[in-house]
């Protein structure tokens, strides 16, 4: 099954209030309140919003009145990012990974022939590198804006389904599992 990690999770948890507080016009938030307020260990955070200030999501000022802050605009940080900062290149399968594969319907993703012993005949090969770049155009789609305002339309044309607007109201869950029939 297709899953977040804990890590992930809480990361995508995190960067969404901090941007829900730079709204309400706080900009900085300390790590002991986003734990708090979600009761998150404290120790596991810390070490995810390191993570994530290392690849330039957040920045943090030291202090009494020091805490994390978004460091690029929410519209600017996609889902996708997040994910492969979180939890590496995601794969479906060892013979496509989602990071190098192009958009065109046609092409599948990257082969690593010493994983798989099917290569050259496998029947499914194409049809999982066109789901590979399905799965990415849409993470590359949402933005963290996008999770923040759940009033926000999800794009969902990116998952090749024709929708008179380019849009449909959906949660995240549901938009990928409606859409990519994941069920």
């Amino acid at each position: 099954m297709l899953s977040l990690n804990r890590k992930t999770e809480y990361a995508l948890v995190s960067l969404c209030y901090l941007e829900q507080q730079r709204q309400q016009g706080r900009p900085l938030v300390s790590a002991q309140r986003i734990a708090e307020t979600f009761n998150l260990p404290l120790p596991l955070l810390m070490n995810i919003l390191k993570q994530l200030r290392r690849a330039g999501f957040v920045s943090s000022t030291r202090g009494s009145t020091g805490g994390y802050a978004l460091d690029r605009d929410a519209t600017e940080i996609v889902l996708l990012e997040v994910l492969e900062v979180m939890e590496g290149p995601i794969s479906l399968t060892p013979c496509t990974t989602l990071h190098q594969c192009a958009c065109d319907e046609h092409e599948t993703g990257s082969v690593e022939a010493e994983e798989c012993e099917l290569l050259g005949y496998c029947p499914v090969q194409n049809a999982i590198g066109r789901l590979h770049n399905r799965i990415e155009a849409f993470l590359k789609d949402v933005s963290l804006a996008d999770l923040v305002d759940s009033s926000v339309d999800v794009p969902i044309n990116a998952v090749g389904y024709e929708i008179k607007n380019g849009h449909a109201r959906h949660d995240l869950v549901s938009a990928v599992s409606d859409k990519l029939e994941l069920k």
